[in-house]
């Protein structure tokens, strides 16, 4: 059920809408593929819940409404995250809708990834940047993985990974990857492949 739309300069046409799944779940949508809420939260949810070890601070690439940040506030108490994301649209529908602004510790900083340059360094790192399917270019370039490897201890990049192209494109991504990581473990969770990096 169509619940509001929003047109974004960034995604596009953006779409929340609402299943009833033991009471009522939002979800957003970009074209026909989930941006947050619902599957997403089947995508994070085993990969996060699989860490095993505590986090302090985490930082997200990719915040949208907050359907992964939700996650690490229930894995880890008194996490710290911080939450990039270039789409204010995006953002306000987190905030009407998903209680984005209520998750506990969470730091909402609205830039482009690609830009975002913190001092500190954070135990995981979260890279979540796509546009409807697209990922964007500068997630494959030498020097943001190079500044990703610099500030986080663990990584996990989110790539589609369900034709013959984004099958292409991720394989050239953890090839790349493991010039900056020893340990590249791979997990298919639904249409996507997770890359996670140590």
């Amino acid at each position: 059920m169509i619940v509001e739309e929003f047109k974004s300069k960034y995604s596009g046409k953006l779409t929340v809408k609402k299943i009833w799944d033991w009471g009522w779940q939002y979800y957003v949508t970009t074209g026909v593929l989930s941006q947050s809420g619902g599957i997403i939260n089947d995508l994070w949810k085993p990969i996060i819940f699989n860490i095993q070890c505590l986090m302090s601070n985490v930082l997200i690439l990719g915040l949208a409404t907050g359907t992964a940040a939700r996650i690490i506030n229930k894995k880890f108490k008194n996490v710290r995250i911080t939450g990039v994301e270039i789409d204010p649209v995006m953002i306000k529908i987190g905030k009407k809708y998903f209680d984005l602004d209520k998750i506990p510790n969470l730091k909402i900083i609205n830039i482009d990834a690609s830009k975002y340059c913190p001092k500190e360094i954070y135990e995981l790192i979260l890279v979540d940047l796509y546009v409807g399917d697209k990922c964007p270019k500068f997630v494959y370039t030498k020097s943001f993985l190079e500044k990703v490897r610099r500030l986080g201890k663990i990584a996990i990049f989110n790539h589609l990974f369900y034709d013959a192209q984004k099958k292409e494109d991720a394989e050239k991504l953890i090839k790349k990857l493991g010039k900056y990581y020893k340990n590249i473990k791979l997990q298919r969770v639904l249409t996507n492949v997770m890359i996670i990096c140590e």
